[in-house]
């Protein structure tokens, strides 16, 4: 008994691992879905110095990590979030907040890096 208790635990942890999460999104399907929610909010939460290489057409920025970013990223309206920062980490630190308080987020899988790399398009200040 105590060895089919121990291979169903082994089992049910291995498929919750290779699960993705289910609103992190590759760039195609972020692309796709940030274009089809209706009043979806554009959050990028790199630093202003990081911008200069390019954004999302229409993110709005929320630094993440500065004195304010929690008060700043909890005033957001509450309607869809897409999140995303250089490479994913920032992003999905930023998203387990937001989800805490109820809203709903897509992450960009890899960041702007894989955004970019899969030829999507950005825009400079």
């Amino acid at each position: 008994m105590k060895h089919l208790l121990a291979i169903f635990l082994i089992l049910l942890v291995s498929c919750e691992t290779g699960r993705q999460q289910p609103y992190v999104l590759a760039p195609a399907e972020f692309q796709h879905q940030l274009q089809t929610t209706t009043d979806a909010v554009l959050v990028d939460v790199r630093r202003p110095d990081e911008l200069a290489a390019g954004q999302i057409a229409g993110a709005r920025n929320v630094v993440f990590g500065s004195a304010t970013f929690e008060q700043d990223i909890l005033q957001l309206e509450k309607k869809p979030v897409f999140i995303y920062c250089a490479a994913g980490v920032r992003s999905a630190k930023a998203a387990v907040l937001l989800r805490e308080n109820g809203y709903v987020v897509y992450e960009l899988e890899g960041g702007l890096q894989n955004w970019v790399t899969s030829g999507l398009p950005v825009t400079t200040p």
